[in-house]
């Protein structure tokens, strides 16, 4: 819920037309759903990942869109791009098809940023959380290689609105 509702707050911060936003919605809510299909001995691993293992979980962008893309209600169809673009990178070093820039759609460089900032401040079995004034300076770090610039610099503004508050 918590990346749900900042990535809607993201997308009016970037003066993106609401009529666009129940898309960003869903997407947003079931960005992780392909999760469902990675055993989940992979999900919980305390060690480093084989790189088998690495693929298996990678694959979850793309299950998760084709459960959305089979699905029988047509706005949870018409989401599955984010699910599927939401782990691209910005210089294109990203998955599942190494999508760079412009490529990657709004929504999910959107989702992309959220996402990884919301899993840095969350403890995880294989790490303890990043305070908030170091996630966001790994966002920084990221701005422009891992995330796109104005999708940065607008979630840095909105944190900032917030009073650096994630919740």
């Amino acid at each position: 819920t918590r990346i749900k509702n900042y990535s809607i707050e993201l997308w009016k911060k970037l003066g993106q037309p609401i009529e666009r936003v129940t898309m960003l919605r869903w997407g947003a809510y079931f960005h992780d759903i392909g999760k469902l299909a990675v055993p989940v001995e992979i999900l919980n691993k305390i060690e480093k990942l084989t790189p088998e293992e690495w693929e298996v979980l990678k694959s979850h962008t793309l299950k998760g869109a084709q459960m959305m893309r089979e699905h029988e209600i047509e706005w949870l169809r018409d989401a599955a791009f984010i699910v599927e673009e939401h782990h691209e990178r910005y210089d294109g070093k990203g998955y599942p098809y190494g999508l760079k820039g412009e490529e990657i759609s709004l929504e999910a460089s959107i989702v992309s940023v959220v996402d990884s900032f919301d899993a840095m401040t969350t403890d995880r079995v294989y790490r303890s959380a990043l305070s908030i004034k170091d996630a966001i300076q790994e966002i920084i770090q990221g701005r422009g290689t891992q995330f796109n610039p104005t999708v940065v610099d607008a979630f840095l503004k909105l944190l900032h609105e917030q009073e650096f508050k994630w919740n």
